[in-house]
């Protein structure tokens, strides 16, 4: 095993956290790379000299942050490094931004449609309540593993789209029945994963996800698509980017604002 320092035992900071601390800098530092096994408890406890307990609560909180991940049977290792796109923003194309980072992307139809809206998406795309919408529901890869379910309804005056190639970029397919998409408004927050959405991106029930609301407009502050993504939480790191803290809002759920898509005045 790579040789690791001592312990400093007369520091207030508690000894799993820096065992952890020493194994996050192997991983970081590429000393661990992805894929490949980590140090075991046994081994832990005997180097630093601590009870298996103790390594045991380290190698938790990595774990828990997705850094390793325990395989039943054949131990810990060093998860893949996660997705950190510039923008998760829905007015922008998931594939298009996979692409720019080098990733492989392929993307599964689960269901294609027109049907009633629900209530909320209704009210957010402007429509009567029962309007008809276009329904599309999209599993993307990553480099051959599940990423992330896409979800989203325009209105059925675009119906058309289904004709459409839907196993690439909806908004260049959007775009190709001339409608811009030129803004959008956006909100994200952590789920855990349904036993629905385990099952298609191969995780256990509860994992935690990374879900992106979005309504996103056409020229003159029109919405033409309403958007649910769910991401990997242990796939996907989110990066915010703004030029001004206005573009930022940080909201208590439940606590302030009727309508979750509501536009700024």
């Amino acid at each position: 095993m790579t040789s690791l320092p001592r312990l400093e035992r007369s520091s207030p900071t508690p000894l799993y956290v820096q065992i952890e601390e020493e194994l996050r800098g192997m991983v970081e530092s590429g000393e661990l790379g992805p894929k490949t096994k980590a140090p075991s408890e046994i081994e832990l406890s005997k180097r630093f000299g601590v009870s298996r307990m103790t390594a045991r609560k380290a190698v938790d909180k990595l774990v828990g942050e997705g850094i390793l991940v325990r395989h039943a049977g054949k131990g810990t290792f060093v998860a893949q490094p996660k997705i950190a796109p510039s923008n998760f923003s829905t007015r922008l194309s998931f594939s298009s931004a996979m692409a720019q980072l080098g990733f492989q992307v392929e993307t599964k139809v689960l269901e294609q449609n027109v049907m009633r809206a629900p209530t909320i998406v209704a009210r957010d795309l402007r429509l009567h309540s029962g309007a008809l919408v276009v329904y599309l529901r999209r599993l993307r890869l990553v480099e051959g593993q599940p990423a992330a379910i896409h979800i989203a309804y325009l209105p059925a005056t675009y119906a058309g789209i289904l004709d459409s190639d839907l196993t690439g970029s909806l908004t260049e397919a959007i775009s190709n029945m001339g409608i811009e998409i030129v803004d959008a408004d956006d909100s994200v927050e952590a789920v855990l994963a349904t036993k629905a959405d385990a099952r298609l991106l191969k995780i256990t029930e509860n994992t935690p996800l990374i879900r992106v609301q979005g309504l996103a407009y056409a020229k003159g502050a029109v919405p033409v698509r309403y958007t649910e993504a769910l991401y990997r939480g242990d796939r996907f790191r989110l990066n915010l980017s703004h030029g001004s803290p206005n573009d930022v809002l940080l909201e208590l759920k439940g606590a302030t604002r009727e309508h979750l898509f509501d536009r700024p005045n």
